[in-house]
């Protein structure tokens, strides 16, 4: 009697798709997705299919140009490309197979990335399409990246494009659109641009992994990975404790620009002073680490990070009313990078309201606080459409 033998394990099929049997379908497929949210690190299958056919078009609109798109089409697989890579360096693809990254994108219109061929391109075995996100969390965002005087190198994860610009720093003043009242939330999604063409991107913070020879061997990015709601802040105002405070409390930011010249920026620190022409000993939460806010009725400022915080300080008598009585029991707030250009006193009057509100002198108040984003934990890439137009000959997939 013969040895009876088992076999466990499998076996791989190796013939060729055109010898398998498959199914004819000759017929214009088009898979598309909406409304879908990546996680950092996150990867999502558009299409993963066995068959035989031509492919049309690749269309992906995301809230974030450092989305990317990975193509298979039987042996040959690309790199990532993103649009932050494309509107950066246009000539990455290949030959009648280029991606296209369509230009003028927001965050509230999206940034739009093309696969479209010159000719329909002919497979014969596999397609598959993956969008990544593979944008690192970061607590810089509406913060201080930069070290005045040597600046700071950023680099992305895994040889996703890098930004030429720390276009997230603080710094930024970004308007809102002030119709009543409005709670931080609501004032966070405003500067993140899904109502605007305004957003996050403060410019002259060059990155310096392109000022020495790494920056040779980086892939370079257009604007920067925490547009949209990867840098969604959220917003949280201050109580500015103290005893009675009256309807005659001011935030001032220190000008300190050289005689006939304009600030040095970024700048080390700049001082915010927050003060009660009533006199009344103010205090509050914000503390050195924090990001710090302010804002007026329609414009949101983000000065940077808080360096120091002291209380019972004596305001500087040029920003009194009088210039010359000295104020005491303010409190001096010191952050860095600072903004750019110096703004108008903001009234803070008794409520520190974030809505419109108007008061005394005709004067609207104001709100100032800390924040947080979504970029400190988990960067969102929220994807607006993905969209795969190919015809289908024949499918291997049974």
């Amino acid at each position: 009697m013969a040895d009876e033998f088992t076999f466990v394990g499998q076996v791989a099929d190796n013939s060729p798709y055109s010898t398998q049997k498959g199914r004819v379908d000759k017929r214009m497929v088009r898979d598309s997705v909406k409304n879908v949210s990546l996680d950092s690190g996150q990867e999502f299958v558009l299409l993963d299919s066995k068959e035989r056919g031509d492919i049309y078009e690749v269309r992906v609109v995301s809230d974030n140009p450092y989305l990317e798109v990975y193509i298979e089409i039987d042996d040959w697989r690309n790199e990532n490309t993103s649009a932050a890579e494309l509107l950066a360096q246009p000539d990455t693809g290949r030959l009648l197979s280029n991606f296209r990254a369509i230009d003028g994108g927001s965050p509230s219109n999206g940034y739009t990335l093309l696969y479209n061929p010159d000719l329909p391109e002919d497979f014969d075995g596999r397609i598959r399409i993956v969008l990544r996100n593979r944008i690192r969390p970061s607590k810089d965002v509406f913060g201080n990246p930069v070290v005045v005087g040597t600046g700071r190198s950023y680099t992305s994860r895994s040889g996703l494009a890098t930004p030429t610009n720390l276009g997230f720093a603080g710094g930024a003043v970004l308007p809102v659109l002030q119709e009543g009242t409005h709670n931080p939330e609501e004032l966070g999604w405003m500067v993140s641009s899904f109502l605007g063409p305004d957003f996050l991107n403060v410019q002259g913070v060059p990155n310096r992994t392109f000022l020495s020879a790494v920056g040779y061997e980086t892939t370079k990015g257009f604007l920067h990975p925490y547009v949209g709601r990867a840098g969604l802040p959220a917003l949280t105002p201050d109580n500015l404790g103290g005893g009675g405070a009256s309807a005659k409390v001011f935030l001032f930011v220190e000008d300190t620009a050289p005689a006939n010249g304009l600030p040095v920026w970024p700048q080390s620190t700049q001082t915010i002073w927050i003060v009660d022409f009533d006199g009344a000993a103010l205090t509050t939460s914000v503390a050195a680490g924090d990001r710090f806010w302010f804002k007026n009725e329609h414009t949101v400022f983000f000065p940077g990070e808080v360096q120091s915080v002291s209380t019972g300080q004596n305001l500087p008598t040029y920003l009194a009313a009088n210039g010359a009585v000295q104020y005491t029991n303010a409190i001096q707030i010191s952050v860095s990078p600072g903004l750019r250009a110096i703004p108008s006193p903001v009234w803070l009057g008794p409520t520190y309201a974030l809505d419109g509100a108007t008061g005394g002198a005709g004067l609207v108040t104001g709100c100032f606080g800390t924040l947080t984003t979504q970029a400190d934990t988990n960067p969102i890439v929220q994807i607006h459409s993905a969209e795969v137009r190919r015809l289908k000959r024949v499918s291997y997939d049974g």
